[in-house]
């Protein structure tokens, strides 16, 4: 998985994509598959999670450009209307290995998906939740471009990326908004005031 803002040069080179739409709450990828298959999201936005009995654990978030392939034990549900355009894994494989050139490419968008994944290792092993959502904050204003930034998954879906528990992601939210830090402007929207801040916040570890 990738997030991208454009679709990665190499997977231009695929061809006979195959185009499919998905509303919000659908399922879009699940560990039970029968063919692994590479996919770029071309529009909206998803989430990718683990499943459990009684919870779901939300690992990373694909927006328009972002990559990812279905051959994890996770599942990539719709946040809203999507579309997708997707290629069996094989014909990647095949792709490479008559232009070996693009193995560096490729590579290098895996090396990205490493990075997210241990970064997500890192903010739940050494840094206080505090800390996880100032850099949440910091992270989705640089990617939305915009101080006001919009949240993009329900309350319990982002304390759960975030491992903590939804009250306790609510209580700090409110210390940030009575501190001065940020504001909420309506129910999916919080405008950073005072990004200085957040960012001291998000250097905490425990102590």
């Amino acid at each position: 998985m990738s997030d991208h803002p454009s679709s990665a040069h190499w997977l231009d080179r695929l061809e006979n994509g195959h185009r499919r739409r998905y509303g919000a709450g659908e399922t879009i990828a699940h560990p039970d598959a029968e063919t692994d298959r590479l996919f770029v999201l071309k529009t909206g936005m998803a989430r990718i999670c683990l499943n459990g009995a009684t919870k779901a654990l939300t690992l990373s978030y694909l927006r328009p450009g972002g990559i990812y392939v279905t051959h994890t034990r996770a599942w990539v549900e719709a946040l809203e209307d999507c579309e997708i355009v997707s290629w069996p894994v094989r014909e990647m494989l095949t792709l490479v290995s008559r232009h070996p050139e693009l193995a560096v490419e490729a590579l290098r968008d895996i090396g990205q998906v490493l990075s997210g994944a241990l970064d997500l290792i890192e903010d739940l092993a050494f840094r206080p939740v505090e800390s996880r959502l100032a850099r949440f904050l910091l992270l989705e204003s640089a990617r939305q471009n915009d101080v006001r930034i919009r949240l993009i998954d329900h309350t319990e879906a982002l304390a759960s990326a975030l491992g903590t528990s939804r009250q306790t992601l609510s209580t700090l939210v409110n210390k940030l908004i009575r501190d001065g830090v940020v504001s909420r402007e309506g129910r999916e929207h919080l405008l950073i005031l005072a990004p200085a801040r957040l960012e001291e916040l998000s250097a905490l570890s425990p102590g």
